[in-house]
């Protein structure tokens, strides 16, 4: 008996030994642990400062973060380290934690040493003082120096990202998980922002004419008369780009491109069957199709066929874009000793410029002098750099600045930028949701609209989620017509006077569906057809003046959509369009 009462006395000293061991470890793993949690949190913090300072041109402000920045992220490292943590890492329960932290803190420590000090640098090259026009030129040389520096710094930052958005939070505890989801958080922005940066640096000496002469097709989109992209195309111009210096050339109008008999650029019968024939007859219905790119190439074609030049891109604005321009420019002055402010420019353009300029052939005139009146004064270098580059950023966010390149590899890093305007044909973790408007008269009313999309989550099924999409329409249009001309408002005997008449297109996500759509809460029939693997549907509605319209329509996403929803929509006059944006319903599963 005496034996197996030792062996039973020595096994619970090991083992109450082997307790304390591993309540030692977990006390002092949690003590480094507690010590790179703050690190971390003050590291996340810096980044965050970071991504402000830098696309603000805080220099000095960068470089400080940045070395607060390497303090902090040496110190998560230095307490991430040793057997202690390596063994920690073997207990259940506690190993997850441990993992996370210590991946995070290499991360952060690799960032902070070798990655961020590119792009701190790069970012000094790329100030809105900098890119300044000089005498109408941009100064390409700097660029092109850090060009390698920005593309090493923005691949490191892509792969460093995936590493840190692969941890699970969702296994941590609530200590850890808190400031690793920060930084998952701050890393992802400083990962867009570089690739951001990445892509600038790529694109903006070709195709600025570095390496030789470039032209450009300028589209003003004019938004009074709706299209899928921003309004009816009505003035054009000849921008030509040579070693940094941009100028404008020859300007028209759409009169001057004039109708085809046969689209130059052939339709595909999934566009013809969507759009018409018209789509690529006429230079005005373009942008019948939301997808930029393909207006892009229809309108080149026509182009090339009517006056035997090929151009290298086309550049697409609208008159909202230019007034957010003169927020940095200032006031600018045009034809007929007209002054252009940011605040007047949308209604000068859209509304009063039908009244005071009764000839059709003398308003596109006048678009175009507008256009190059703000054009001349953002290529001089006028008003505050920051500001002008602030409010391109917006245009371009909104979609309002459209740019597509004829040359393949340009088109490639444009394709996933805002800038591009493409339509979204594969397949992401993310559904989008697309309703674009089409004027379905010759006026000029759509100044009168206002209108809002939203996008709701209502139910997860397996991987697919049921969205539901609410439109709202608002005629501003008065009552009294009696000062529109029929150039505005023309009368059109299967409408009231003053009606505003649109098509809306509603593209569900890719590999999703259509399953109900109602007007005013009238459920109403529709055909589904088909554009580069989208399920698309096209409804009428009229709006008379004063009057409000509201649809209502039910989707279903593509298998495997599982995150929050995306919106894409027709930008309008006083606003983008876009309502709320509701969660995602299948969060598990995301």
């Amino acid at each position: 008996m005496t034996q197996p009462n030792k062996t039973s006395r020595r096994l619970r000293r090991a083992l109450l030994l082997g307790g304390v061991v591993v309540v030692l470890l977990l006390a002092f793993t949690g003590y480094q642990a507690l010590k790179a949690k703050t690190a971390l949190e003050q590291v996340a913090a810096d980044f965050e400062t970071l991504t402000g300072q830098l696309p603000g041109g805080d220099q000095a402000g960068a470089e400080s973060t940045l070395a607060s920045a390497q303090r902090h992220a040496g110190d998560a490292f230095d307490n991430t380290r040793g057997p202690v943590w390596w063994l920690s890492s073997k207990l259940p329960e506690v190993g997850p934690n441990v993992d996370a932290v210590r991946v995070v803190a290499e991360v952060a420590d690799r960032l902070a040493s070798d990655v961020l000090p590119d792009v701190v640098t790069a970012a000094g090259t790329l100030t809105p003082g900098n890119l300044r026009p000089v005498r109408g030129r941009v100064d390409l040389e700097p660029i092109q120096q850090i060009e390698p520096a920005v593309v090493r710094a923005a691949t490191a930052l892509s792969a460093e990202s995936r590493e840190v958005d692969d941890i699970d939070t969702s296994r941590l505890v609530s200590q850890i998980a808190a400031p690793v989801s920060q930084l998952q958080t701050r890393i992802a922005d400083a990962d867009e922002l570089a690739d951001r940066a990445s892509r600038a640096v790529r694109l903006l000496p070709p195709m600025l004419g570095a390496d030789g002469e470039r032209s450009y097709l300028f589209m003003f989109q004019n938004n009074a008369e709706i299209r899928a992209t921003g309004g009816i195309p009505g003035a054009f111009a000849i921008i030509t780009a040579n070693d940094g210096k941009v100028t404008l050339g020859r300007q028209g109008d759409a009169g001057t491109v004039g109708r085809f008999e046969k689209p130059p650029t052939p339709l595909t019968d999934q566009e013809r069957a969507l759009f018409g024939e018209d789509l690529g007859r006429f230079p005005q219905d373009v942008n019948f199709t939301p997808d930029f790119p393909r207006t892009a190439e229809l309108i080149a074609g026509m182009w090339e066929a009517r006056k035997g030049q090929q151009v290298d891109g086309v550049v697409s604005t609208d008159p909202v874009a230019l007034s957010y321009i003169l927020n940095g420019t200032g006031p600018v002055e045009t034809a007929g000793g007209r002054t252009l402010t940011a605040e007047g420019a949308v209604p000068l353009l859209l509304s009063q410029v039908y009244a005071e300029i009764p000839d059709p052939e003398k308003q596109n005139d006048f678009f175009n002098a507008a256009a190059g009146s703000v054009f001349d004064a953002v290529a001089a270098g006028t008003g505050e750099p920051r500001i002008v580059l602030d409010s391109l950023s917006q245009a371009a966010s909104e979609r309002r600045v459209l740019i597509w390149s004829a040359r393949r590899g340009e088109q490639r890093l444009l394709a996933p930028t805002a800038l591009a305007g493409g339509l979204e044909t594969r397949a992401t973790t993310a559904p989008e949701v697309g309703v674009y408007f089409n004027a379905a008269l010759p006026y000029k009313l759509d100044y009168y609209l206002d209108y809002e999309v939203s996008v709701e989550s209502t139910r997860c099924q397996g991987s697919r989620q049921r969205l539901t999409v609410k439109v709202r329409m608002q005629s501003r249009a008065p009552r009294d017509l009696a000062s529109f001309t029929d150039y505005v408002a023309p009368d059109v005997p299967a409408y009231p006077r003053g009606s505003i008449v649109d098509t809306l297109y509603f593209f569900a996500p890719v590999d999703g569906s259509h399953v109900a759509l109602s007007v005013d809460g009238q459920d109403r029939g529709y055909d589904v057809q088909r554009l580069d693997g989208r399920d698309v549907f096209a409804t009428s509605v009229v709006v008379e003046p004063g009057k409000t319209r509201s649809l209502t329509v039910h989707l279903v996403s593509g298998p495997g959509q599982v995150d929050e929803p995306t919106l894409r929509v027709t930008p309008g006059v006083r606003s983008d369009g876009i309502g709320t944006v509701g969660a995602s319903s299948c969060p598990e599963l995301g």
